[in-house]
């Protein structure tokens, strides 16, 4: 085999084997539809199937802690060193760190981050039934109830 073969051969099984590890994408989208002077409320999107509804704190200039956060397209890595064992962290949202989407049901539980519910109370500003709600997230990143590895996925979190 002369050097030009040996360098095609090469570079093939590098193509090949970079095609082989490519990621999937998880896209998420939190389309928001209330918004007060006591709530963000709205519904997620994972991958074109809306499965729950949102609740976050209102808008405040995106001051960390008391505010939801900008409009925009964020990655999203996976955390599991949290109560739940699970849950999707937002990565540079501007001026601000620890995004999360997780569970829970009112405002009072959230320091800008996202919670999720299957129903929403409007005049209470709350989600409802949030452990239903992130069981069906899970299974939408997973593609199962029961998984057995974390599949290698890009996750892309737009909030409109």
């Amino acid at each position: 085999m002369n050097i030009k073969s040996a360098l095609l051969s090469m570079t093939i099984s590098l193509l090949l084997s970079i095609t082989s590890y490519s990621q999937e994408i998880f896209e998420l989208t939190v389309e928001r539809k209330l918004t007060s002077a006591d709530c963000t409320m709205g519904y997620l999107i994972a991958n074109g199937k809306v499965i729950c509804y949102t609740l976050e704190l209102p808008w405040k200039d995106n001051s960390n802690n008391i505010s939801c956060i900008p409009e925009g397209i964020y990655n999203g890595i996976l955390r599991y060193d949290k109560t739940d064992g699970w849950r999707i962290q937002l990565e540079k949202v501007p001026n601000r760190t620890g995004v999360q989407i997780h569970m829970g049901n009112y405002t009072t539980q959230i320091e800008g981050c996202i919670l999720v519910g299957t129903d929403a109370k409007v005049d209470n500003c709350s989600v409802l039934n949030s452990s239903t709600a992130y069981t069906k997230l899970k299974e939408a990143f997973y593609g199962t109830n029961n998984p057995n590895s974390t599949p290698n996925k890009n996750i892309i979190v737009t909030f409109k």
